[in-house]
This record gives structure tokens, C-alpha cells and sequence, in this order.
């Protein structure tokens, strides 16, 4: 099979998960920290751990370290971030509440 066909489709099995893809739509509009995503989604810390895990080693999401608090965002630079948007484009915008202070 080709690379860039593999390539595709790994991505593309990350992004295949909901949770994970309404992360990511949560992302585009702001930074986020794990107990952000643990309020929306009613799971547990390990499991949004996990989910974030997974879009960081892809290089999907980038993190910035703010004292004990780790904030993440999408990574504008990774080769798929076209596709990226372009999937986000037709999903619905997520209501965000104010920021929660971790």
C-alpha cells in the first residue's frame, strides 16, 4: 500500500472516534485543559488523558505548560491540518462555557 495512503488513514482513525473529533471541533476555537474536557464529557481524567495522548503523539494537538496546568490546542503546522478543517468545517460549533479555572 502506499505511504501516503497509510499515512491518510491512521489520521483519519484518530479523527474516527467522537470524542476525540469534538475535541479537536473544542479546539479550534480555544485552548483547553484535561478538566475542561472532563466537565463536558462526564469521563473520567485517565480516559481524557488517553484521548489527548494520542492526538499529541500524532502531533494533532500541542501543548503549553502554564505552572501545574497543561493547556492544548491544534497543531496549525501538522501536514493534515487542511483536512483537519476542512472536517471540522462540517460539524456544529460547540457552545463553550466561560473558561474554567482547573
Amino acid at each position: 500500500m502506499n505511504t501516503d495512503v497509510e499515512t491518510v488513514s491512521a489520521y483519519l482513525k484518530l479523527l474516527s472516534d467522537g470524542i476525540r473529533l469534538d475535541m479537536l471541533n473544542r479546539l479550534q476555537e480555544r485552548e483547553h485543559c484535561v478538566c475542561d474536557f472532563v466537565d463536558v464529557y462526564g469521563i473520567s481524567q485517565p480516559a481524557i488523558s488517553r484521548h489527548l495522548k494520542l492526538l499529541r503523539q500524532a502531533h494533532i494537538i500541542l501543548e503549553r505548560r502554564d505552572r501545574q496546568w497543561i493547556h492544548f490546542r491544534l497543531n496549525p503546522d501538522h501536514s493534515h491540518y487542511a483536512l483537519l478543517v476542512t472536517i471540522l468545517a462540517t460539524l456544529e460549533r460547540p457552545s463553550l462555557t466561560e473558561r474554567n479555572m482547573c
